[in-house]
């Protein structure tokens, strides 16, 4: 009660100032204001977005006060909110030379370099502030310093911030959430689940905690471990539906598909409803074979948002399913159109166009893919596989020549190579391909036979099923 008084208190004195001032405008009489009035005066204005007439205050105060430092750095920083950095960087690095222990002087500049991607000056001032600041704002600068060691890809200094940051207050919830983001996108998954079990074991009643730990299990297939972690992130804060939806995510992954759609229930009951839960929720009835509840779900997420891309591609999937391929490739296509750089959709609106007979058109649509991830193993192969279909061997190979180095080896690529090689007539090559890889792929004879079934009639093809080297 005391502060909402002190409140209405510092408002009324405000609006105060500001009568005084718009009517000594309006008269064109002279009043007196101290530079705190002033200063208080341009904070107002700039609060409610009207910068012309913070400018005008400013250059007012300058008048009275010419000698103000704060009024001076009050007009660096409207140089900087109307985009100009290179006037107002300039005037800020000269305050500081007056002032260099102004923790809002390098809180700007830090903004400022941040801005136009000069990130180590901004991490060098963002630290000045950080020493020199009010201790209220240490968990908002640890984040901005770790967000620019991630712009510039120094992932392990981000993290080490992080660390500090949370060393310092357990409870900056935005400090957990990065970490685990930090940890993986560079794929430190392990260490992630380790680094948030020793914290859930100091601070077991952290929500976010327990949380990210479950995220990081996750990532590294302990799910059910996940679904344990979630549970307790839901009994410390029942409300907390981010862990209800990686729940079910996690369920999800365990094929636990009716568990999975009550998570989704509970959670359209505390937040509202979103495309992308319906989404889901249609996808675990289509994996349970309930076709007509999953295109009811799917139609749902459209009905929120009918641009939703993933539940076009559902219906398109259940549409596959039912063999109503014309509906299929209007629902991929309409994602597709909606996503166009999505290579997902671009396989499976190529894989329909296979599946009735238009290779052209697929060739295109995995050229286009290839465009987009040139080292996407997945559509390379799609791409030698719609070509295969059509006979057109000589292109197939000339598609899997383009198949980076390191993936060369992988048994799909040698099994589609031999393929099209066999079909074309040159078997030796063909089980030359196949005899230099049997080796170090014990199993490829029953790749082959998945990809080739008619390979399995050919007497040199069971000779070297009979002699193929055995797994250990």
């Amino acid at each position: 009660m005391h502060d909402e008084e002190l409140n209405d208190q510092d408002a009324r004195e405000i609006a105060g100032i500001v009568d005084r001032y718009e009517s000594m405008m309006a008269s064109n009489a002279s009043t007196f204001f101290d530079l705190m009035e002033l200063e208080a005066l341009i904070e107002h204005y700039l609060q409610q977005g009207r910068h012309r007439q913070a400018r005008q205050v400013l250059h007012y105060a300058g008048k009275m006060y010419p000698e103000s430092l704060s009024l001076q750095l009050r007009e660096a920083q409207l140089m900087a909110g109307a985009g100009d950095v290179k006037h107002a960087i300039p005037r800020l690095r000269n305050l500081l030379a007056f002032e260099p222990s102004n923790d809002e002087i390098h809180l700007t500049l830090a903004t400022l370099y941040s801005q136009t991607d000069r990130h180590q000056e901004a991490i060098h001032h963002y630290r000045q502030a950080l020493d020199l600041g009010d201790r209220a704002f240490r968990g908002d600068l640890y984040i901005d310093i770790a967000l620019e060691y991630e712009n510039i890809g120094l992932w392990e200094k981000a993290i080490d911030v992080l660390r500090e940051a949370l060393k310092e207050n357990p409870s900056n919830e935005t400090a957990l959430h990065e970490l685990g983001f930090c940890f993986e996108t560079v794929g430190r998954h392990a260490e992630s689940v380790a680094a948030f079990q020793a914290f859930v074991d100091e601070h077991p009643y952290s929500c976010p905690g327990w949380y990210n730990l479950g995220n990081a299990q996750q990532r590294t297939g302990k799910f059910e471990n996940a679904i344990a972690s979630y549970g307790f992130a839901l009994v410390i804060d029942e409300e907390f539906s981010p862990a209800l939806l990686q729940k079910a995510a996690a369920l999800t992954m365990m094929e636990d598909y009716q568990q999975a759609l009550e998570c989704y229930r509970e959670s359209i009951l505390m937040d509202a409803p979103q495309s992308n839960t319906y989404t889901l929720m249609g996808e675990c009835m289509e994996r349970m074979g309930k076709l007509n509840e999953a295109t009811d779900y799917y139609y749902c997420a459209l009905e929120l948002d009918g641009d939703f891309a993933d539940a076009h591609v559902g219906l398109g999937v259940v549409a596959e399913m039912r063999e109503d391929y014309p509906a299929s490739l209007k629902c991929f296509e309409k994602a597709m159109a909606l996503e166009p750089e999505n290579v997902e959709y671009h396989l499976l609106l190529g894989g329909i166009l296979r599946k009735i007979g238009m290779h052209d058109e697929a060739a295109l649509i995995y050229a286009n893919a290839l465009r987009l991830e040139p080292d996407n193993l997945e559509i390379f192969i799609e791409a030698a596989a719609n070509l295969q279909a059509d006979e057109r061997h000589e292109e197939a190979l000339e598609i899997l020549h383009g198949v980076p180095e390191v993936s060369r080896v992988d048994p799909l690529v040698i099994c589609r190579s031999f393929l099209s090689l066999y079909c074309l007539g040159r078997r030796q090559a063909a089980f030359s391909l196949l005899d230099a890889a049997l080796d170090s792929t014990p199993d490829l004879c029953t790749v082959l036979l998945s990809t080739f079934p008619a390979i399995e009639q050919d007497p040199d093809f069971a000779l070297r099923v009979l002699n193929a080297p055995k797994n250990q």
